[in-house]
Protein backbone atom coordinates (compact mmCIF):
# COMPACT_ATOMS: atom_id res chain seq x y z
CA UNK A 1 0.00 0.00 0.00
CA UNK A 2 1.22 3.45 -0.80
CA UNK A 3 1.93 5.85 2.11
CA UNK A 4 -0.58 8.36 0.73
CA UNK A 5 -3.39 5.74 0.71
CA UNK A 6 -2.55 4.74 4.28
CA UNK A 7 -2.59 8.38 5.38
CA UNK A 8 -6.02 8.97 3.80
CA UNK A 9 -7.40 5.79 5.41
CA UNK A 10 -6.10 6.83 8.86
CA UNK A 11 -7.49 10.36 8.44
CA UNK A 12 -10.94 9.04 7.47
CA UNK A 13 -10.95 6.63 10.41
CA UNK A 14 -10.02 9.47 12.79
CA UNK A 15 -12.83 11.65 11.42
CA UNK A 16 -15.31 8.83 11.84
CA UNK A 17 -14.30 8.36 15.47
CA UNK A 18 -14.39 12.09 16.21
CA UNK A 19 -17.81 12.68 14.62
CA UNK A 20 -20.65 13.07 17.12
CA UNK A 21 -22.92 10.07 17.46
CA UNK A 22 -26.31 10.43 15.90
CA UNK A 23 -28.73 11.47 18.62
CA UNK A 24 -31.65 9.17 19.27
CA UNK A 25 -34.93 11.06 19.27
CA UNK A 26 -36.65 11.18 22.65
CA UNK A 27 -39.86 9.19 22.86
CA UNK A 28 -42.83 9.93 25.10
CA UNK A 29 -44.75 7.12 26.80
CA UNK A 30 -48.09 7.42 28.60
CA UNK A 31 -49.51 4.89 31.06
CA UNK A 32 -52.51 4.64 33.35
CA UNK A 33 -51.36 4.04 36.91
CA UNK A 34 -53.22 2.59 39.87
CA UNK A 35 -51.94 1.68 43.29
CA UNK A 36 -51.91 2.32 47.00
CA UNK A 37 -50.35 4.67 49.47
CA UNK A 38 -48.63 2.35 51.95
CA UNK A 39 -47.09 4.98 54.26
CA UNK A 40 -47.54 8.70 54.85
CA UNK A 41 -46.74 11.57 57.14
CA UNK A 42 -47.61 15.25 56.84
CA UNK A 43 -44.50 15.69 54.62
CA UNK A 44 -44.04 12.36 52.82
CA UNK A 45 -46.11 9.83 50.91
CA UNK A 46 -44.99 6.41 49.68
CA UNK A 47 -46.90 4.69 46.91
CA UNK A 48 -46.72 1.51 44.82
CA UNK A 49 -48.83 -0.01 42.10
CA UNK A 50 -49.06 -1.05 38.48
CA UNK A 51 -48.86 0.79 35.18
CA UNK A 52 -50.77 -0.19 32.05
CA UNK A 53 -50.14 1.24 28.60
CA UNK A 54 -46.96 1.96 26.68
CA UNK A 55 -44.67 0.87 29.55
CA UNK A 56 -46.62 -1.68 31.61
CA UNK A 57 -45.07 -2.77 34.87
CA UNK A 58 -44.80 -2.16 38.60
CA UNK A 59 -44.00 1.30 39.93
CA UNK A 60 -43.03 2.88 43.25
CA UNK A 61 -42.90 6.53 44.29
CA UNK A 62 -41.68 8.35 47.39
CA UNK A 63 -43.01 11.91 47.28
CA UNK A 64 -41.61 14.45 49.76
CA UNK A 65 -43.48 17.73 50.16
CA UNK A 66 -43.96 20.72 52.41
CA UNK A 67 -46.31 20.17 55.32
CA UNK A 68 -49.88 19.48 54.30
CA UNK A 69 -52.17 20.94 56.92
CA UNK A 70 -55.86 20.62 56.11
CA UNK A 71 -56.83 23.51 58.40
CA UNK A 72 -53.99 25.87 57.44
CA UNK A 73 -52.85 25.18 53.87
CA UNK A 74 -54.77 23.10 51.34
CA UNK A 75 -51.76 22.84 49.00
CA UNK A 76 -48.27 21.46 49.60
CA UNK A 77 -45.26 21.82 47.29
CA UNK A 78 -43.42 18.70 46.20
CA UNK A 79 -39.79 19.14 47.28
CA UNK A 80 -38.20 15.85 46.20
CA UNK A 81 -38.44 12.12 46.22
CA UNK A 82 -37.86 9.20 43.91
CA UNK A 83 -39.70 7.23 41.26
CA UNK A 84 -39.09 3.85 39.63
CA UNK A 85 -40.94 1.72 37.09
CA UNK A 86 -39.97 -1.92 36.51
CA UNK A 87 -41.05 -3.12 33.08
CA UNK A 88 -40.45 -6.53 31.52
CA UNK A 89 -37.36 -5.14 29.74
CA UNK A 90 -35.85 -2.49 31.99
CA UNK A 91 -35.97 -0.39 35.12
CA UNK A 92 -36.81 3.27 34.65
CA UNK A 93 -35.77 5.65 37.43
CA UNK A 94 -36.19 9.35 38.12
CA UNK A 95 -36.69 11.89 40.87
CA UNK A 96 -39.36 14.46 41.70
CA UNK A 97 -38.34 18.02 40.85
CA UNK A 98 -41.50 19.86 41.86
CA UNK A 99 -45.25 19.85 41.67
CA UNK A 100 -48.03 19.98 44.23
CA UNK A 101 -50.34 18.02 46.50
CA UNK A 102 -53.70 19.78 46.71
CA UNK A 103 -56.66 18.96 48.95
CA UNK A 104 -59.75 18.40 46.81
CA UNK A 105 -62.03 17.17 49.60
CA UNK A 106 -60.93 17.48 53.26
CA UNK A 107 -63.36 14.76 54.37
CA UNK A 108 -65.73 16.58 56.70
CA UNK A 109 -67.45 14.36 59.25
CA UNK A 110 -64.89 11.56 58.78
CA UNK A 111 -65.75 10.97 55.14
CA UNK A 112 -63.13 10.03 52.56
CA UNK A 113 -60.48 12.62 51.71
CA UNK A 114 -59.23 13.28 48.16
CA UNK A 115 -56.05 14.95 46.96
CA UNK A 116 -54.67 15.92 43.54
CA UNK A 117 -51.02 14.87 43.34
CA UNK A 118 -49.18 16.44 40.38
CA UNK A 119 -45.47 15.70 40.36
CA UNK A 120 -42.79 16.68 37.85
CA UNK A 121 -40.05 14.13 37.19
CA UNK A 122 -36.47 14.79 36.15
CA UNK A 123 -33.34 12.71 35.69
CA UNK A 124 -35.45 9.99 34.07
CA UNK A 125 -33.44 7.19 32.54
CA UNK A 126 -33.18 3.47 32.00
CA UNK A 127 -31.33 1.69 34.82
CA UNK A 128 -29.61 4.89 35.99
CA UNK A 129 -30.45 8.58 36.12
CA UNK A 130 -30.74 10.11 32.67
CA UNK A 131 -31.82 13.27 30.92
CA UNK A 132 -35.50 12.37 30.50
CA UNK A 133 -38.49 13.94 32.19
CA UNK A 134 -42.07 13.15 33.05
CA UNK A 135 -45.20 13.79 35.06
CA UNK A 136 -46.99 11.74 37.69
CA UNK A 137 -50.59 12.96 37.98
CA UNK A 138 -52.92 11.00 40.26
CA UNK A 139 -55.90 11.40 42.52
CA UNK A 140 -55.22 10.08 46.01
CA UNK A 141 -58.18 8.89 48.09
CA UNK A 142 -57.87 8.29 51.85
CA UNK A 143 -60.60 5.90 53.03
CA UNK A 144 -61.75 6.79 56.54
CA UNK A 145 -64.14 5.55 59.21
CA UNK A 146 -64.93 6.52 62.75
CA UNK A 147 -63.64 3.81 65.08
CA UNK A 148 -64.43 4.18 68.78
CA UNK A 149 -65.04 7.88 68.23
CA UNK A 150 -61.78 8.54 66.36
CA UNK A 151 -61.58 9.19 62.63
CA UNK A 152 -59.17 6.59 61.24
CA UNK A 153 -57.68 6.26 57.76
CA UNK A 154 -57.75 2.55 56.97
CA UNK A 155 -56.63 2.56 53.35
CA UNK A 156 -55.56 4.80 50.48
CA UNK A 157 -55.53 4.34 46.72
CA UNK A 158 -54.22 6.33 43.77
CA UNK A 159 -55.31 6.41 40.15
CA UNK A 160 -54.14 8.60 37.31
CA UNK A 161 -51.58 9.04 34.55
CA UNK A 162 -47.82 8.66 34.18
CA UNK A 163 -46.05 10.30 31.26
CA UNK A 164 -42.34 9.70 30.65
CA UNK A 165 -40.05 11.11 27.97
CA UNK A 166 -36.87 9.09 27.48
Amino acid sequence: MRPRTILVAVALAALALAAPATAVAAQTYTDTVTGYEYAFTSTDGRFAGTAAGALPGAWEADIRHTQLCLSCSPTATITGGSFSLATSHSLIVGHFTGGSVQVLNPGAGCTNQTFAVRGNLGGVGRWTAGTGSGTFAVTLTHYRRSILGHCTTYGAKVAGTLTLTL
